[in-house]
């Protein structure tokens, strides 16, 4: 599986060159690359034997790649799991890689892509004396003649050695800790080296899955009796319309069965979604305006007027429910247009360029959930026996912020436990509802003290009513001294006891005259 961990090793370096952050935490499923691409790639991708180049890159760049923890690996034990094994929210997580390309096999080119590109991804012949490499440049004695059979990163280069810098997937029992040097051009190195590009996406992800279209009606061609036809889906972002076309023509009346997901990044929480179907005619070749219950045609290939649609609606990423704008039906688990035909009458109905859209939205966006956090400590010194003494105040706050800005979180609280030595603890307010993301209150707290002199200490725990894992503990030291005239009559007494008894008169005497 080699085809799958070199290339993602040289993507999630990629990513942490784009994040400009080399800390940046990123751990992507070779497994997807593995199970998935058996089942979706054809004889390109052959589980634990092997890959056929480009197979993994055409994979990566048309599908996707997932975190590892959708999919984790285990084929490295020789068995293949299926693709289904990946998580139930697998399109919700996927990670667009933008394209792939080539390097030229020559040295300087290798390195400038090293420099400009970041690590590449390189195939190379591995002979049986590779597996016992230790360290240093390696070298295989004789000549290359074998195909490829292994595939590596290049991270760099040592111009004093002649040599590579590479990572291999070995793990860190072999070689350097994982890690080798070879002589440039040594085993076919050089002679495939691959690298990607990747964009970094803001905000969540909104996938439109397109299961199916179909023609109601005849479509209109221009010259042709019979136009091809395909469709787009376009989505407003927050900031400008995007689209994503599919080219996979159909002929009039044909259904497309797709089961196509298309994703795009937002930074709206109500983004727009429109899908619209266009044609292949030789002259026009563009949107069917007619495709639609919004009638009086649209602007030919306009992204922004949804005349044009065979369906349109914003999409809320907080409810994850359509704002109702198109009727739509449920019908088989997917969300469906009506259709537009109105054979009663009207500029739609003349039964040409009809459509009907099976479709599903889903998002990665996940809501800000309420999270408590309570500052402060309590502490006093009072006479024991006091009643409603005014222990202090604390905050309780909500931090359970959204980072999108799209949604706030709100917290119920309440307190859970007080010391079992105060009697009438008395907290203003003792519970809330309804605190808003980065709102807190200021609680002033009340307690009837013990009757007896002494230290108390304990702690008050407040927590959050939905979960109660999570929180939060404010500290207590209340003081109650000894008073100072019972403190002068205990050591009185027992100077008089200290006194023999014959003397006692003597001794009141002298205590009463000073």
């Amino acid at each position: 599986s080699c085809y799958a961990f070199a290339p993602l090793g040289s993507i999630e370096a990629l990513m942490k060159i784009r994040q400009g952050n080399p800390g940046y935490s990123i751990d992507l499923s070779e497994q997807f690359i593995v199970s998935c691409g058996m089942e979706w790639m054809g004889d390109y991708i052959q589980g634990c034997d092997g890959a056929y180049s480009p197979g993994p890159y055409n994979f990566i760049t048309s599908y996707g790649t997932l975190p590892e923890s959708c999919f984790a690996y285990v084929s490295g034990s020789g068995t293949v799991p299926p693709c289904s094994d990946k998580c139930s929210n697998w399109e919700d997580l996927i990670i667009q890689i933008d394209a792939w390309h080539t390097v030229a096999s020559d040295i300087n080119s290798i390195k400038n892509a090293l420099l400009q590109k970041g690590p590449l991804v390189a195939g190379m012949i591995v002979y049986d004396d590779f597996f016992g490499y230790s360290g240093g440049g390696y070298e295989h004695p004789g000549s290359d003649p074998d195909p490829m059979n292994h595939a590596v990163v290049i991270v760099g280069y040592d111009d004093a050695q002649n040599c590579w810098i590479c990572k291999n997937s070995w793990g860190t029992g072999w070689g350097e800790d994982g890690w080798f040097m070879i002589l440039y051009g040594d085993c076919k190195i050089g002679q495939e080296i691959i690298y990607f590009d990747y964009t970094p996406q803001t905000g969540p992800q909104v996938n439109v899955k397109i299961h199916r279209i179909q023609m109601i009606g005849e479509i209109e061609g221009w010259l042709e009796s019979e136009a091809d036809w395909s469709y787009r889906v376009q989505v407003y972002t927050g900031s400008q319309w995007s689209e994503q076309i599919n080219d996979d023509y159909s002929s009039n009346e044909d259904d497309h069965t797709e089961d196509v997901t298309y994703r795009f990044h937002v930074q709206t929480p109500t983004p727009e979604i429109t899908i619209k179907v266009w044609d292949r005619d030789t002259i026009t070749g563009d949107d069917l305006a007619d495709v639609s219950g919004y009638i009086g045609g649209g602007s030919d290939d306009s992204t922004t007027d949804i005349r044009g649609a065979i369906f349109h609606c914003q999409y809320s990423l907080v409810t994850n429910q359509i704002i109702q704008i198109d009727t739509i039906i449920s019908e088989g688990g997917y969300l469906t247009s009506s259709g537009t035909y109105q054979p009663d009458g009207g500029d739609n109905s003349d039964e040409e360029n009809d459509a009907k859209v099976w479709f599903q939205l889903s998002d990665s966006y996940d809501p800000p959930e309420p999270n408590l956090q309570v500052t402060g400590s309590l502490s006093g010194s009072v006479k024991s026996g006091t009643n409603y003494f005014a222990l202090g105040t604390f905050t309780v706050s909500n931090i359970g912020t959204d980072p999108e800005g799209f949604s706030e979180s709100y917290l119920d609280w309440a307190i859970a436990e007080t010391p079992a030595w105060g009697s009438n603890w008395v907290f203003e307010p003792n519970s809330g509802i309804n605190l808003p993301s980065g709102d807190q209150v200021t609680v002033h707290v009340y307690v009837d003290v013990p009757d007896e002199q002494g230290t108390f200490t304990g702690s008050i725990k407040i927590w959050n009513t939905e979960d109660h894992v999570d929180y939060g503990l404010i500290s207590i030291e209340l003081v109650a001294p000894v008073e100072k005239t019972t403190l002068t009559w205990n050591i009185f007494w027992k100077s008089v006891q200290e006194v023999p008894s014959k003397d006692i008169l003597s001794f009141l005497l002298v205590q009463s005259l000073r």
